[in-house]
């Protein structure tokens, strides 16, 4: 039986064992200690024979599943096997060794000190860290780092490249920063010291108008496509839609959003998104879904011939447990918007190339930043549900399953989208997210005025090799609902 369900985690339950009991059980028990190694065998068996079911069922190229496997290997080497030219096909497809933390991450819940980072190579050897922005009510923000800081030490080791990533796994339990700062010729270095929470970020870093020569310029910050933290709530997706509520009632006449840090989330969310940026409706195509053949025939059985279409919504929908909708919110569509503006990054993937895709026939998109990732594909979450086999069993997939394209049949964004107007941030010069003469948001206010466009050559182009990103790889996705998939599947 394969079991697949929303991306929100459930409630774990942990039931603590006394000291007496336990010391009893050591005396009773001595002899059976150690675990029998074909039981063993035969315990990682049954994991990779489960695993093989899904991927045959789901995976996006089943069809290149090999004929013959190694059911010996680990978990995670096995499902390495099932993937189809992970260099230059699939480079997204995960598992993870508990399906609860995995659908945390997709949450956007991570152990963590509550700050975003890129790092930079400055020459052959050392590599500095660059604070881009700061989750509120966080360690980071409660002690003192701000966005825009420089650091070039983590835990006291100067950072380089032949160990920066080592370093970043130091990062999920609580650690220190060597921060730095140049005056002149003078330069001064602290360390501050960061604890970890278990934190649940909110996608929604900042949303205000600007007015501008009469004009009323929304700017939203928005950085990670969820519904909600995991508790289905449809908490999120209902906040931005207040936001969204409020840029109407304000009668805005331009709109930003910036998605320089966003790398993916819920396919619903971002759906939910284009409508309100769009004020297109169930009517409207959104874009077409590509499945393997063994789904695509179940689908098209339950749903009918369009089965793979996916329309702009009118409403926010919240389902139960069974998938039933308990629960409809209507969108608040912004009205008279032709044309809207997105800061991206290399950073910009998944959903917001989805969305930048989706919304692409039915507005002028103007980019502003640099390439975007290149990610025209989703997944979804499978685990085991039996609770009894989740004793054995606490895996978790993200296979790629579906492949997306836009009303005009267009998909072939896996090379990115280059922006209208190239331009990079530089840690040398940061000004606050927000801030009016903030780079990137300084040129989108320029191109609506008319104004021309600010020469990129005051621009100092840096060498990004890594970011926080890179800690938490399944924020790169874009999750489809898992009722549909689950309705063709299993039938009542």
């Amino acid at each position: 039986m394969k079991h697949i369900r929303k991306n929100y985690a459930k409630d774990a339950l942990f039931r603590k064992i006394g000291l007496p009991f336990f010391l009893i059980g050591i005396l009773l028990f001595s002899t059976c200690q150690e675990d029998d190694p074909a039981d063993k065998i035969g315990e990682i068996q049954s994991i990779n024979n489960w695993i093989l079911e899904n991927m045959q069922t789901y995976y996006l190229w089943t069809d290149h599943i090999p004929k013959s496997t190694d059911k010996t290997l680990s978990p995670s080497d096995y499902f390495e096997t099932l993937i189809y030219d992970r260099k230059n096909i699939d480079r997204f497809s995960w598992i993870q060794d508990d399906f609860i933390e995995l659908m945390n991450s997709i949450a956007g819940i991570n152990m963590e000190a509550g700050y975003d980072f890129q790092l930079y190579g400055l020459d052959n050897k050392n590599v500095n860290g660059y604070i881009t922005y700061i989750k509120p009510d966080s360690p980071a923000e409660k002690n003192g780092l701000h966005r825009g800081d420089l650091f070039t030490a983590i835990n006291g080791q100067q950072i380089t490249y032949d160990n920066y990533q080592s370093l970043l796994t130091q990062l999920s339990n609580q650690h220190t920063l060597g921060l730095v700062a140049t005056y002149g010729s003078l330069i001064i270095t602290k360390t501050i010291t960061l604890p970890v929470v278990n934190y649940a970020e909110n996608p929604i870093l900042l949303d205000t108008v600007y007015t501008v020569q009469n004009k009323k310029i929304a700017y939203l910050v928005y950085n990670l496509f969820a519904d909600d933290n995991g508790d289905n709530s449809n908490h999120y997706i209902n906040e931005l839609n207040t936001t969204f509520g409020q840029f109407k009632s304000q009668g805005i006449n331009e709109l930003i959003v910036d998605l320089r840090y966003n790398s993916g989330g819920t396919l619903s969310t971002t759906e939910a998104l284009a409508a309100m940026i769009s004020n297109r409706s169930a009517s409207d195509l959104f874009g077409t879904e590509e499945y393997n053949t063994y789904l695509a025939t179940a689908l098209g059985k339950t749903y009918g011939a369009d089965y793979n279409k996916t329309y702009f919504p009118n409403n926010i929908e919240k389902r139960d447990a069974h998938e039933n909708i308990i629960e409809q919110t209507p969108i608040n569509k912004l009205q008279g918007l032709s044309k809207v503006y997105f800061i991206v990054s290399g950073r910009t993937a998944s959903a917001s190339e989805i969305l930048i895709n989706g919304l692409r026939p039915y507005m002028n998109v103007k980019l502003i930043g640099e390439t975007t990732y290149g990610k025209n594909v989703g997944s979804i979450t499978i685990y085991e549900e039996d609770t009894e086999k989740q004793k054995t069993n606490k895996w978790g997939m993200q296979p790629i399953i579906v492949r997306f394209t836009n009303a005009q049949g267009f998909s072939d964004f896996t090379n990115g989208f280059t922006p209208d107007v190239t331009a990079s941030e530089n840690p040398l010069q940061t000004r606050p997210l927000g801030d009016t003469d903030e780079y990137l948001l300084n040129i989108v206010l320029n191109e609506i005025q008319g104004n021309s466009l600010r020469s990129n050559n005051v621009n100092l182009k840096m060498n990004v090799i890594a970011s926080s990103i890179d800690m938490y790889p399944l924020r790169r996705n874009t999750f489809i609902p898992a009722h549909k998939v689950h309705k063709a599947l299993f039938p009542k």
